[in-house]
């Protein structure tokens, strides 16, 4: 196109660039290359110097080894013709191989040398820096018995036997300064691994051993031993800076530490425990463990081998040796603290180590310990821990149980005065160790047992945590740990600090009150009181106090406990961000403590078990001694209140996992449920779950009740109950003769026949002529034949329970004399028992507080229960209890017990060899147990499995382990209380015409204001079926109270107990209402249509 501006050339295009312009280059390429070419001049300038560094380190080498081989030849032309006495020249030569030993070719030149100086071993002081020269050659000589099999030992321990000898420098040096120059040989020797050498060197030459023995097996290991011994014989004697540390720490992680081999366990500790001569340096050891450092940075291992050294080097008169040091009382002195430190920072190595024993010597019988609880989830872990690890802490518990040990000794002579900080921080992390080791280590371990029968002791650990405060970070005044714990505060708000005194305290006092008589219990006892009505055998516990707190001061503590458990729990499961890690929720929501190294979920699961076993214990005693008043029990806000309880765990919406009230095995396992089982576990759910089955008491009594009924509604919804009104769903129908109600009843509802009682059940009765009764069973009929079977059942002339002397129900111990299918009968029995609590009927069936324990899950019976079943044997065994220690003896009992069955005498042995053992002072509370035992449990054991197995059958045992003893009689027989009538009046319906101020109506209710209470229940059960009022008033009986009009006054009245309905004719007078009604209730009719 043309330009019209006068410019019609186009302008030359110059590039200036010059030729390279068509190889354009961007600017990322141009950084890339030239970063290239300066990585490859960088790469050969370090080439370059590696090159030099080569060069240099190879003419380093060749000079060197021309240098030595020069040496060498001179040392070869030099050494033949040498004179002995030219001290000069032999240093001379020492310097020349100590420059060019080389093992592998001068081993025989460095014997050489050696044969010459051992010659003139005197004159070798006299030289000036021989002393330096000899600690070096010694060095050569252990790495040659450390590297080579085959030398000969015996110019190398001689060499080690004249040169590290004080009596050798003593001959021509002063004492100090011999001591000062071995001194320092040994240091150099054992920062070069002089000990490590002689371990390695020891295990190399020694044969088997096959046992434990301070005497040397062979000539070599006393001569080896020797040498161990010489370092640690100049402790506290050396002026060296850092001496005693240094050697014993080396000393003590060569030998004590890791897995010793063979003969360090079995000749090299032994020998140094028991060596008179030579004792070992104990408070070195002390002082030399005492510093955390060492553990931190590995030269020390806090492991099982440690512990078992530190207790088997322990002197046999240590305690005596303590004493002569400083004659302060052992809880007190210095040293006895730092070794008490010691110790229970060293027995941390038996925590969850699963160690087990051929036999369980308990106080208990080996059929109690055996009696496990049937719906336990607790399953057999590995046992991670090796065979031989398990022996050596075997050895360590039983070193330190030893009553002649250090520890036994101090703890068995303490006094109030003695219970300072630091010895009750020691003592009960050492407990709290050895309460983890061993499920039974409270009645196994002597240290745990004495420490429980002084209750002193207990009161000071009680006491010390209740004083533990922590600093707010904020400035506000300091608050107890106990009450953080209570409101469920992390770990790291200080509450760790009250891990080990809490749960040994729990555990001990766990122990102690379960061995004290509720006369004990209640009061402090003078001498004359105890010798007269209790006594004890346990250690001494000082004075006359036997109990470790003031009967005032329980309920405190009571109150204190019940909200550490709560806390716990929501420790465990927080309503908030979680604050601690889901292994301590998985080990409070499995039945067992589950094994996880040395963390700390198995010590806190420990503590929750011991914190809430020890609250149920105090519970149960409370409910004799009303310390704390069943008022004061349940806490507010630990569950939802009321029917939001019932919803949350008997809802339409709750998960089969928490109807059951069963934790889940672990929290995983919580927050995964199978789909078909709804959404996962709510925090609430887990919480609530966990409070039910393990501390029940602290929600409201009349709320566990409704949860209950809510669990037995929701479980009859699943079974279609209701729908059988409907002829829809299965059923049962029976007919059974009303004269022969238990053997009809047996025959037809044997688990063959009926497996399942949960279903409906309807009954036909058959009158005294064989014909059937013309009653239609809506209910009422099923709720009187229940009622009368339950009577007949327990009545004691059928042989199948007995009468104890305040007229309560148990099984017959003799009953096998009676029935060869006892377990049956008793089976039968638990399972009606368990249809009328489905049904809520009550009934009245009085049984005794021990036999109801069984039941809902409060484990075995104790002492206390025998002043109901055997007031003479009890009133005996409390004066066993009291008699006097020497005259023990003279009463001539053994281990063994006559029993009288049906006219029928025999001798039963409470254990094993029991007729061979005489009762002692020392074994009388055990004897005292296994009699309880025997008589409580052991002879009704089977009656009771059976009759368990078949209650539980109907209804779950989670839900019965809700409710105390007491609190089941309640739930099976209903409250002896009167009758309200102003309740009843209110709960009351009308039908037929009748309404409340109706004159009929009114004439009823004021003739029943006048009726005894005797007859109001012969009424009520005229009516309902059962004598006694609902639990939680009339306002809970289904269906509810019911009048109708029965039309003209000619007839009786009658009702209809299947809809709790009382049919009553129009009466006019209140006189003829009373009589016609009197007439009614105390008649006996059967059932007929009405």
């Amino acid at each position: 196109m043309y330009s019209f501006e006068g410019d019609f050339r186009r302008k030359p295009q110059q590039n200036l660039a010059g030729a390279s312009a068509q190889y354009k280059t961007d600017r990322e390429a141009l950084i890339l290359q030239s970063q290239q070419q300066r990585q490859k001049r960088e790469e050969h300038r370090k080439r370059l110097n590696s090159t030099i560094k080569i060069q240099a380190f190879v003419r380093s080498y060749l000079i060197r080894k021309h240098c030595k081989q020069n040496e060498r030849d001179q040392f070869d032309s030099i050494f033949p013709r040498i004179n002995p006495d030219d001290q000069v020249l032999v240093s001379s030569l020492v310097a020349k191989i100590l420059f060019f030993y080389d093992p592998q070719h001068d081993y025989n030149r460095l014997v050489a040398i050696s044969q010459l100086l051992l010659k003139q071993w005197k004159k070798v002081y006299q030289i000036n820096g021989a002393c330096v020269q000899i600690r070096r050659l010694l060095a050569l000589h252990l790495r040659l018995l450390r590297d080579n099999n085959e030398v000969p030992l015996a110019v190398p321990l001689r060499m080690f036997e004249v040169f590290t000898s004080t009596n050798s420098a003593e001959t021509h040096i002063n004492c100090d300064e011999a001591l000062s120059v071995v001194g320092g040989t040994f240091l150099y020797l054992v920062q070069r691994g002089y000990f490590q050498d002689l371990c390695q060197l020891i295990c190399k030459k020694t044969p088997p051993l096959y046992g434990p023995s301070p005497n040397p097996p062979v000539p070599l290991a006393g001569a080896l031993l020797e040498l161990i011994q010489r370092p640690l014989s100049l402790i506290s004697r050396v002026n060296i800076p850092y001496y005693d540390d240094r050697i014993m720490t080396e000393f003590t992680s060569a030998f004590l530490c890791n897995p010793y081999p063979e003969p360090v366990e079995m000749f090299i500790i032994p020998a140094l425990a028991h060596d008179v001569n030579k004792p070992f340096p104990f408070l070195a050891l002390i002082q030399c463990l005492r510093d955390d450092d060492k553990f931190h940075t590995k030269l020390l291992t806090n492991d099982s081998w440690l512990l078992h050294s530190v207790l088997a080097l322990e002197p046999p008169d240590f305690v005596n040796m303590i004493r002569n040091m400083d004659n302060t009382r052992l809880p007190n002195n210095p040293i006895i603290l730092d070794y008490f430190k010691i110790i229970a920072k060293l027995t941390v190595n038996v925590c969850n180590k699963q160690i087990t024993y051929e036999y369980e010597d308990s106080l208990f019988s080996q059929d109690t310990v055996a009696n496990k609880d049937d719906d336990s989830d607790e399953e057999n872990e590995p046992n991670p821990t090796s065979i031989r690890e398990q022996s050596i802490l075997t050895k360590c518990i039983e070193l330190l149980n030893e009553p002649e040990r250090c520890v036994m000794s101090t703890c068995s002579q303490i006094t109030e005065t003695d219970l300072c900080e630091e010895f009750l921080d020691s003592v009960t992390e050492m407990c709290h160790n050895l309460l983890l080791s061993n499920k039974m280590a409270l009645h196994k371990y002597r240290l745990l047992y004495t420490l429980a029968f002084k209750p002193m002791f207990v009161r000071g650990v009680w006491s010390w945590l209740s004083g533990m405060t922590q600093q707010s970070v904020f400035g506000a005044p300091a608050q107890p740990l106990l009450a953080a714990l209570s409101r469920g505060l992390p770990h790291d708000s200080g509450v760790q600090r009250l891990l080990a005194p809490l749960a040994t305290f729990c555990a001990l006092f766990s122990l102690l009150i379960g061995t004290l008589h509720d006369t004990e219990f209640c009061r402090d006892i003078s001498d004359e009181e105890l010798n007269l009505a209790v006594g004890t055998s346990c250690p001494s516990t000082g004075g006359g106090r036997v109990h470790a707190f003031e009967f005032h001061e329980l309920g405190g503590l009571c109150r204190t406990l019940r909200q550490v458990c709560l806390g716990l729990v929501e420790l465990a499961y927080p309503e908030s961000r979680p604050a601690v890690t889901g292994q301590y929720r998985d080990a409070v929501a499995a039945s067992h403590i589950e094994i996880s190294g040395k963390n700390e979920t198995p010590a806190w699961a420990h503590l929750f078990k011991v914190c809430t076993g020890l609250l149920r214990a105090l519970y149960a005693r409370d409910g004799r001694l009303q310390f704390v008043g069943g008022g004061a029990w349940p806490a507010a806000g630990a569950v939802p209140p009321g029917a939001a309880a019932v919803l949350l765990v008997a809802g339409e919406r709750a998960r089969p996992a928490t109807r059951r009230l069963r934790r889940p095995p672990n929290l995983a396992a919580a927050m995964a449920a199978p789909h078909e089982e709804g959404p996962p576990l709510t925090i609430k759910e887990l919480r609530t779950v966990t409070i039910l089955r393990e501390i029940p008491f602290v929600v409201p009594f009349s709320t566990r009740v409704l949860i209950f009924q809510g669990l037995l509604t929701r479980e009859k919804h699943d079974h279609w109950y209701e729908m059988t009104n409907f002829n829809e769903g299965p059923s049962i129908n029976i007919s059974v003769r009303r004269t022969h109600l238990y053997e009809d009843a047996f025959d037809k509802l044997r688990p063959e026949n009926e497996p399942d009682l949960k279903l409906k059940l309807r009954v036909q009765l058959v009158n005294q002529a064989g014909a059937e009764e013309a009653g239609v069973d809506g209910g009422g009929l099923f709720r009187e034949f229940l009622s009368e079977l339950l009577k007949s059942a327990f009545d004691p002339n059928r042989g199948l329970f007995r009468l104890t002397v305040d007229n309560m129900l148990y099984p017959n111990p003799g009953v096998h004399l009676l029935y060869d299918d006892f377990p049956m009968h008793y089976y039968f029995v638990g399972r009606m028992l368990g249809k009328a609590l489905y049904e809520n009927l009550l009934v009245e069936v009085p049984l005794a507080e021990f036999f109801l324990g069984k039941l809902c899950g409060s484990g075995s019976a104790d002492v206390h229960a025998l002043a109901s079943l055997d007031p003479a044997l009890h009133r005996g065994l409390l004066l066993l209890r009291a008699h006097a220690r020497p005259d023990v003896p003279d009463l001539g009992l053994d281990f063994t017990l006559l029993t009288d069955e049906l006219g029928e005498q025999r001798i039963e042995e409470l254990k094993p060899g029991g007729a061979n053992i005489p009762v002692t002072a020392e074994n009388r509370i055990e004897y005292i147990h296994l009699v309880a035992d025997y008589k409580l449990n052991k002879q009704i054991r089977s009656q009771c499995n059976a009759f368990k197995s078949g209650l539980t059958s109907v209804v779950s045992a989670e839900w019965l382990r809700m409710f105390s003893c007491r609190e089941l009689q309640l739930l099976i027989s209903g409250a002896e209380v009167p009758i309200d009538l102003d309740d009843l009046k209110r709960h009351t319906q009308y039908a037929g015409g009748f309404s409340t101020t109706h004159p009929t109506v009114q004439c009823f209710w004021k003739v029943l204001e006048n009726f005894t209470d005797d007859q109001r229940r012969q009424l009520l059960k005229f009516v309902t079926s059962c004598s006694r009022p609902p639990l939680l008033g009339f306002k809970d009986l289904q269906p509810p109270f019911c009048i109708q009009s029965a039309g003209a006054s000619d007839r009786l009245p009658s009702s209809s107990t299947c809809m709790n309905l009382l049919k009553l004719p129009e009466f006019h007078t209140e006189e003829l209402l009373a009589e016609k009604l009197l007439y009614a209730i105390q008649a006996g009719a059967g059932f007929e249509l009405s």
